[in-house]
């Protein structure tokens, strides 16, 4: 595909870090991946992102690409006073590098919603330079939504000069506006389950599922509602329901959650597993039958395409694209977060194991869709064409 862009720059608020050997590493995987797919179509990137200290603690991946340059700016941010205070004091820098990026670039690709993109969106705006972005957050708005992020969606809406990718429904919204999603896995992947999947339908057209296997993935936050899961798990361990539960993530919930684990003598039917790497990540989505989000408020769930890819079937709380990502129960099933009623649908389903191969085979037509490579190549186009 032709583009007729040559130097990229890309403005994160996604946390990279130096490590040991000055390599540069982040622990989001699926950034770097989808940073890089982007990066193969030009000349050469730079990335501005904020940088913190390297600690062995981290679960990272690392970037490949040798056309990709950095310009490492200071984590910043809070909900204190001083830590606004020192955003403040933080803009001078961040001005004086989208100068910088402004001379050595022929386009800008401005990742929503952030504190960085802000004076970003004022400064690029200002000067009249090409510009794209994507709005990664929740594109309706939602109770509680921090007023930056509303704020930010006004901006994109009403002022924004270039083209807008956004985890919408309805392709009607404006003529800037787009929708997209957020990949993970490349077209190859995608076939290196082909075998795997076909096993899994295989095994479970002939066997009922016994002891099925569910995965929930995302960090231990409030708005994961990760306790929601735990609590029909719960009701249904009690019950005599035989079932496994990996908890992928990490945060600040974690001791609360392995509290509750241990309390409800959980321990041989969840497991928390912590931050793991993408490559163990891949494993367990295998091992899984199914798998489950809570969230209460989300734009685009990654794991549950990353389930589909592995011949994963998601039950998903009722977000902005549950219904699109489930094909109104083709590819899954919808629950909702305000009523208890999670258990009694794990129940239902679990017993309908007829329906079970079809719904996956559903899920892997739907997920050969959401590769690296289409989100690419989709991107390109239409920044060249409205550019053009």
């Amino acid at each position: 595909m032709q583009n007729n862009f040559k130097n990229l720059a890309i403005i994160s608020d996604c946390v990279h870090a130096y490590d040991r050997s000055k390599k540069v590493i982040t622990e989001n995987h699926i950034f770097c991946r989808q940073m890089q797919s982007l990066a193969s179509m030009f000349e050469h990137t730079v990335i501005c992102c904020p940088f913190t200290r390297y600690s062995p603690d981290m679960v990272t991946t690392s970037y490949s690409n040798p056309d990709i340059n950095f310009i490492a700016l200071p984590l910043v941010g809070g909900n204190r006073l001083k830590d606004k205070l020192i955003i403040l004091k933080t803009i001078p820098v961040w001005l004086k590098t989208f100068r910088k990026i402004s001379k050595n670039t022929d386009i800008v690709y401005q990742r929503f919603p952030n504190n960085l993109n802000i004076p970003g969106f004022f400064f690029f705006w200002l000067i009249r330079k090409k510009t794209f972005a994507t709005y990664t957050g929740t594109w309706k708005n939602y109770e509680g939504e921090p007023l930056t992020f509303r704020f930010q969606k006004w901006l994109l809406k009403n002022f924004f000069r270039g083209p807008v990718a956004a985890y919408i429904t309805d392709n009607n919204i404006g003529k800037r506006i787009f929708k997209s999603f957020s990949p993970s896995y490349t077209l190859t992947e995608w076939e290196e389950e082909t075998a795997q999947v076909n096993s899994r339908m295989e095994r479970q057209e002939n066997c009922p599922l016994h002891k099925p296997v569910f995965i929930t993935v995302g960090a231990l936050v409030a708005n994961k509602n990760q306790q929601y899961i735990l609590d029909a798990f719960k009701i249904l361990h009690d019950e005599g329901f035989r079932f496994y539960l990996y908890v992928v993530g990490d945060g600040p919930l974690m001791y609360a959650y392995k509290q509750f684990i241990d309390k409800n003598n959980l321990q041989q039917s969840i497991t928390l597993t912590g931050n793991i790497t993408y490559t163990d990540l891949r494993i367990l989505y295998r091992r899984a039958d199914f798998l489950i989000q809570a969230t209460l408020a989300e734009g685009y769930g990654k794991a549950p395409i990353e389930g589909f890819f592995h011949g994963v079937i998601p039950f998903l709380s009722n977000t902005a694209m549950a219904k699109e990502m489930t094909g109104n129960n083709e590819r899954g099933f919808i629950f909702s977060t305000s009523q208890n009623n999670l258990a009694n649908l794990i129940r239902d389903i679990t017993n309908q194991t007829a329906i079970i191969p079809g719904m996956i085979k559903c899920g892997r037509q739907y997920a050969r869709q959401m590769t690296l490579e289409n989100w690419t190549a989709a991107c390109i186009k239409i920044v060249n064409e409205y550019y053009s």
